[in-house]
């Protein structure tokens, strides 16, 4: 059977501390989506150079999961787990929004098939 995909693509708010998002990453990030076992395997990139043109993002995750359709199911991402959830909403208000300046961030999200 072909794995299943999720890629999510975003930018972090202007100013960010790249060493304390990276450690945020490691040791609450990680463990979120890695408790729950219909994730397979979750990791988080940041571009280090742009060899051919320019993507809008600097940053994405790729998730292995069991079931798209479950993953989003009743409208709500991450199998409705509310580690997952209540994790989400704190990157959110932490790391894609900035009230001082109202820069708020996008992250898109992808499923992808394994070929």
């Amino acid at each position: 059977m072909a794995r299943k995909l999720v890629l999510l693509t975003y930018n972090l708010k202007p100013g960010t501390d790249l060493a304390e998002y990276e450690d945020y990453t490691r040791n609450v990030d990680y463990p979120a989506f890695r408790q729950n076992p219909r994730i397979q395997d979750y990791a988080n990139f940041v571009i280090s150079r742009n060899v051919r043109g320019e993507e809008w993002f600097k940053h994405f995750d790729l998730m292995y999961v069991d079931d798209h359709d479950a993953y989003h199911a009743d409208g709500k991402l991450h199998y409705g787990d509310p580690v997952i959830l209540d994790h989400a909403a704190e990157w959110r208000a932490r790391w894609a929004k900035d009230d001082a300046s109202g820069w708020r961030g996008q992250v898109n999200i992808s499923y992808a098939d394994e070929i």
